[in-house]
């Protein structure tokens, strides 16, 4: 029996860290692991680092799993039958919610799929990672929070049917901060497991490797969502993709490169008051590559992993989910990228920029 582990979470909770961590205890363990990720557009960030991890991995591109479905059940379906992995680690686009009456249900309703579809798996609680800055900000400081309502909405109900909420990033609190934050998660969602870990500094994750193994999904109660909200909520963050070829004339450090381009991205968000929800870039040259990510106009930026020699040549590429109009967004991405490489006297070849909002969300099943 193949065990699926949905893991959903807003926007720079860290899912990612936290799901390639969790692969590698597996593949300590002797357990063969496969992944799916997700995104609204394509060049996506996360699915470069995880392949370069060396790690089985499948895309769901251009919308959520839900929206998506057949491609979903067809990427797990191939997984299954190539690769024979004992779990199957799947993450959501992270504005994506109302996953049990999406996805848990119509996995579970069997006569929904095609013959193909292999029906030997067992599904894990589902797990949403949770930033527990997002969490000050939204929920506990309101005042602090530049989101809009329905953004605010959104990221309440990915918490609410949450069967595990990941209390995320915890070696970034004090004591008195993480017990705080633990107190309010369980006054407010009564029920739900609270479990602190540091998918970076793999604090809890035996505990959590071991549970999603050996625990099934019981929770099953269709979220009261209004999908009007919910989509307004989704079509407020700017979603930009873009890819290309860089070129230099003499070997750099690529990390201060990409510090660069963060911080005046970072500066100009700031000023015009749009938060950022993610910005990740990732940079890939021969053997050797980084991953850097900004979750705030407030935060600093965050190095998943460094390149170990100064480069000449490397591919990069941008993913930006931001509180702006798409039109701004892409404006300002192109800008800056374009002021970081006159500094730098590069050339870019094969520049491509997909930038849009999220259109509604409407899901193929929704099971009450």
């Amino acid at each position: 029996m193949i065990k699926l582990a949905i893991m959903g979470g807003f926007l720079g909770a860290g899912k990612t860290t936290l799901i390639l961590n969790l692969a590698k205890r597996y593949r300590e363990l002797g357990l063969k692991v496969g992944i799916v990720t997700n995104d609204q557009g394509s060049d996506l960030v996360d699915t470069e680092f995880l392949k370069s991890e060396g790690f089985s991995v499948m895309e769901v591109e251009g919308g959520c799993f839900c929206c998506n479905f057949d491609v979903f059940t067809e990427k797990v379906d191939e997984l299954a039958k190539v690769n024979f992995p004992d779990i199957i680690l799947a993450e959501p686009v992270g504005s994506c919610t109302d996953l049990i009456a999406t996805i848990f249900k119509p996995l579970i309703n069997n006569d929904v799929f095609l013959e193909s579809y292999v029906k030997t798996f067992s599904y894990s609680p589902l797990s949403i990672v949770v930033d527990p800055k997002r969490v000050k900000r939204v929920m506990m400081e309101e005042e602090n929070n530049l989101f809009p309502n329905e953004i605010n909405y959104l990221f309440d109900k990915q918490l609410q049917e949450a069967s595990l909420i990941l209390l995320n990033k915890i070696d970034l609190l004090s004591e008195d901060d993480r017990q705080n934050i633990i107190s309010y998660l369980k006054k407010k969602y009564c029920g739900t497991e609270v479990i602190p870990i540091s998918a970076k500094e793999k604090t809890g994750l035996d505990y959590l490797a071991n549970l999603l193994i050996d625990e099934d999904m019981v929770k099953l109660n269709t979220l009261d969502i209004d999908y009007t909200v919910y989509g307004a909520a989704e079509a407020y963050l700017g979603w930009l993709n873009a890819a290309c070829y860089v070129k230099l004339e003499k070997a750099i450090d690529v990390s201060q490169m990409m510090i660069d381009i963060i911080e005046n991205c970072q500066k100009q968000f700031k000023l015009a008051k749009s938060e950022i929800a993610h910005l990740k870039l990732y940079a890939i040259a021969q053997e050797d590559y980084l991953k850097v990510s900004l979750v705030s106009v407030d935060e600093y930026p965050d190095f998943n992993k460094k390149m170990e020699k100064d480069q000449s040549e490397f591919n990069l590429i941008i993913n930006a989910r931001v509180n702006a109009a798409p039109a701004y967004l892409e404006k300002t991405i192109k800008d800056v990228v374009s002021e970081v490489k006159e500094a730098y006297h590069a050339t870019l070849q094969d520049f491509k920029v997909e930038c849009f909002a999220p259109s509604q969300p409407n899901p193929k099943y929704r099971m009450k």
